[in-house]
């Protein structure tokens, strides 16, 4: 599962601190700073993801009440549906886990 793979057998996340507009990649957890305004998130293209490859989003400074967080679909799905999706809840930490071209990314943790 997932393509980082490290020797415990577990998917190796990349740690990444993000305070503007940003393409995410396979296995990126995201410490998100949107204190100076809101921005997006895309999610990594279908063609670079394969089943299995998470991205998290985590609120590391609890600014997206006041300025939102997009997540850009990137032409999958966000839990089956063909929207983008709207962080707005201070402290959220989302982990969205692709499943493939069916359902796309699912929220697997809030």
């Amino acid at each position: 599962m997932g393509r980082y793979i490290s020797t415990t057998g577990t998917a190796a996340p990349v740690l990444r601190d993000i305070d503007t507009t940003y393409t995410a990649e396979p296995q990126d957890r995201i410490l998100a700073d949107s204190s100076g305004g809101a921005f997006t998130i895309t999610l990594p293209a279908a063609a670079d993801t394969l089943v299995g490859d998470v991205v998290q989003i985590i609120d590391v400074t609890g600014s997206f009440g006041s300025n939102n967080v997009t997540v850009g679909r990137n032409g999958s799905n966000i839990n089956s549906d063909a929207s983008d999706l709207t962080l707005d809840i201070n402290g959220a930490i989302v982990t969205l886990l692709y499943t493939g071209a069916t359902y796309g990314w699912v929220i697997s943790s809030t």
